[in-house]
């Protein structure tokens, strides 16, 4: 694996600033790096410059009904056996949630007949995005589309699928149905998608357009879809980012936190009166947050949301809204060692009690899988975790003003263990670049290339653990 890619202020101190309670999350099992499962994808079928289909793993989502994990992915898969690999294929896979990898008794994977690119309800270039179950044991997944509208058919009969279109299995041995097919608005749609309550009862499906203020809202009733969705204007914004989620809240049928990338949770009324937002600061924050969800445990409810540095951030959103700040956050799970560079910061989360602890589940699209469960958490709340002070480590770089290539040293405590992982930013906070390298006890040096970063001021974020550090990086 690559050395970290890092310049940092030369003498500097580096103090990482607590974020969160530390210790938190145990590990239950995490896949990544190296050890990913082989399905995913590792940019190698990707032409270069092309990253349409590369980071495809971006979608994971638990039942309680089968007590099984699903992750979808699009990676490449020779489907008409003519030697060639076929990009964007629709796959569902099925996880012991508890181990991480296939169950030892049933199906590994879901089927897709019908929605492979030779079928004629193909999901389009990116088919089967995102993935989300109900608790009456019906999956569901999406695809993306960057601009909804009617199917293209080209000269040589070939399909240019645009539509929005989701899918449902009913159990996991069913071929799925298409029961949203969405052609109008233009929108770019199925980043993320949720479905609140029962199929067979009442259901609402959600979605919502990339960087506008609206989300759609599809009523089911009976296991009958409305035909067209409701348009709900989210009043008091014009932006509410890109990969935008909706989470239902426990006991409110009339509340909704939306979420996007760059728009932190804010508390809607189903019909688009603004609420409030939590009130958590996000200058220190590793990367941008998206996807977040909603679980009750106990007496309280946690979100959790997927941090592009390839981790998870977890909070208390128990109290609502401005209510939920800096003391209410549990923290970071440990950041992915990174194979592939995830330069669009997606990926997904979900949450799950099992054996009376509270599991968090992220799929970080190429990277990898893993499964947390917060320390000392039971039902009735926390019993062991606890805040603990902030340590400092001596960090260095030379030369800073840099060119091509420096030199960063840094040291981490006797107990050290995991990624390392490290993040730059423009001076405007657009994401650079991130890289990830094993984290070792004491001192270490790595080599810095800055040759393909312009002139100017970059900020840099260094993630151990749920410590951050921060600075000014100077390239010539």
């Amino acid at each position: 694996m690559k050395k970290i890619i890092l310049s940092l202020f030369i003498g500097l101190t580096l103090h990482f600033n607590l974020l969160s309670q530390d210790t938190s999350f145990v590990e239950v099992w995490a896949f990544y790096g190296e050890n990913a499962p082989e399905w995913f994808t590792d940019g190698s079928e990707v032409e270069e410059g092309d990253n349409s289909f590369g980071g495809v793993e971006r979608g994971i989502a638990y039942s309680e009904y089968s007590g099984h994990l699903y992750v979808s992915s699009r990676h490449a898969e020779d489907t008409d056996n003519d030697g060639i690999l076929d990009q964007g294929e629709p796959h569902v896979y099925i996880l012991d949630p508890l181990t991480g990898k296939a169950p030892m008794i049933g199906v590994s994977q879901l089927l897709t007949q019908g929605i492979t690119s030779s079928d004629p309800d193909f999901g389009g270039g990116y088919p089967l995005n995102s993935v989300v179950t109900t608790p009456d044991g019906s999956i569901f997944a999406s695809n993306m589309t960057l601009a909804s509208g009617p199917d293209i058919v080209g000269d040589d009969n070939a399909v240019t699928v645009k539509a929005f279109r989701v899918y449902r299995w009913s159990w996991e041995q069913d071929v799925p149905k298409m029961i949203i097919n969405y052609d109008e608005g233009g929108y770019r749609i199925g980043d993320k998608f949720s479905v609140h309550g029962n199929w067979d009862t009442e259901a609402a499906i959600y979605a919502a357009p990339g960087d506008a203020d609206k989300v759609l809202r599809w009523t089911v009733s009976g296991g009958v879809v409305a035909s067209e969705p409701e348009v709900i204007v989210l009043k008091g914004i014009t932006n509410a980012g890109t990969s935008i989620t909706v989470a239902d809240v426990p006991s409110k049928e009339d509340w909704m936190y939306v979420s996007g990338k760059g728009f932190m949770p804010t508390l809607f009324t189903t019909e688009g009166e603004n609420l409030t937002q939590v009130q958590i600061s996000t200058a220190d924050m590793p990367s941008s947050l998206l996807a977040g969800r909603i679980h009750e445990f106990g007496d309280r409810l946690f979100m959790a949301m997927f941090s592009g540095d390839q981790s998870a951030f977890v909070f208390d959103i128990t109290k609502h809204g401005e209510n939920v700040t800096d003391a209410d956050v549990i923290g970071y799970t440990p950041a992915f060692g990174v194979k592939f560079d995830n330069a669009y910061g997606e990926g997904a989360v979900d949450m799950a009690v099992i054996e009376d602890s509270l599991h968090v589940f992220i799929s970080a699209p190429s990277n990898g899988i893993a499964c947390y469960k917060l320390r000392g958490m039971s039902a009735s709340g926390p019993t062991n975790i606890a805040r603990i002070t902030t340590d400092s480590y001596a960090v260095s770089v030379y030369p800073n003003p840099v060119t091509t290539e420096a030199t960063v040293k840094y040291t981490l405590p006797a107990n050290a263990k995991g990624p390392v992982a490290v993040k730059i930013f423009d001076m405007s906070g657009k994401f650079v670049s991130i890289t990830a390298d094993k984290a070792k006890p004491g001192a270490q040096e790595m080599k810095i290339n800055t040759q393909n970063l312009g002139s100017g001021t970059y900020i840099y974020q260094v993630v151990y653990g749920n410590k951050i550090g921060k600075g000014k990086l100077l390239v010539k």
